[in-house]
């Protein structure tokens, strides 16, 4: 059995223009390389709590928990990583050399002169020219669309877990429709993992869940969407296959970009 993957938190400080990155002590794995600061998560607490004991222990300052930012998987040869990045504010403190070898505040153009192991290297050239601003101003929320941008990559279980930040917080019909994509994925991965019953009745949840929303909902034509997704799954069915690439003959739609 493949083992579940090591679960990190880390945080992505963006202050007065600059981000707070760390680098490894030099007996650390990947030591003297430099990355966003955070660290394995404990059984006992949540990806939030893991991030803010991290930067106490590492730096000795207090975060604020703003928003799910990224999830970012690592496929290394003995196991795999999934890094949960944060967007995060100081509260308090002064960043000190507690458990790293060293800190910077970096701009944006300067990260790539740091050295970052060669997995982080696509995340380090978004952050180069992520506009912040903009951001700020999106009339969508970051999780529902990373969400959606993961589900439409095929990261169906890591777009389970972005879009779940917002269903526990969300009320009335936004928490319906969360909870439809949440199952959506949750059956595609099902399928990628040869458990078709499993699949079909938990699409049947989402149609449900979608059932009770208006045909255009958040950015999303449900009507539209609906329809490509019980093809989809009707076209399993019917073929008799119990996973993906057995012949069913279809693709997994894609979730449109909100408009």
């Amino acid at each position: 059995m493949t083992p579940s993957p090591l679960e990190v938190g880390a945080a992505l400080i963006y202050e007065n223009g600059q981000y707070l990155i760390t680098q490894r002590m030099p007996d650390d794995s990947f030591g003297g390389f430099w990355e966003l600061p955070g660290g394995k998560k404990e059984p006992t607490e949540s990806l939030e709590e893991c991030v803010i004991r991290e930067l106490r222990e590492e730096l000795a300052v207090e975060v604020e928990v703003k928003l799910f930012y990224k999830i970012i998987t690592y496929h290394y040869s003995t196991r795999s990583v999934r890094l949960n990045i944060f967007l995060c504010g100081l509260k308090s403190g002064t960043p000190q050399k507690i458990e790293v070898a060293d800190f910077a505040w970096a701009n944006p153009g300067d990260l790539s002169k740091y050295n970052f192991p060669e997995a982080d290297q696509t995340l380090i050239g978004e952050l180069a020219v992520k506009d912040w601003e903009k951001e700020k101003t999106s009339k969508f929320r970051h999780e529902y669309l990373e969400g959606i941008r993961l589900f439409n990559q095929g990261a169906y279980f890591e777009c389970h877990e972005m879009i779940e930040h917002l269903w526990m917080k969300a009320e009335g019909l936004d928490k319906v429709h969360y909870q439809a994509l949440i199952q959506a994925a949750v059956a595609v991965h099902h399928l990628q993992n040869g458990n078709g019953p499993g699949a079909f009745g938990l699409f049947e949840k989402a149609k449900e869940k979608w059932d009770q929303l208006p045909g255009t909902y958040l950015g999303l034509n449900l009507s539209e969407l609906k329809e490509r997704f019980a093809l989809f799954f009707g076209k399993v069915k019917a073929s008799g296959a119990s996973e993906m690439g057995k012949g069913y003959g279809g693709e997994v739609p894609a979730i449109p970009q909100p408009e």
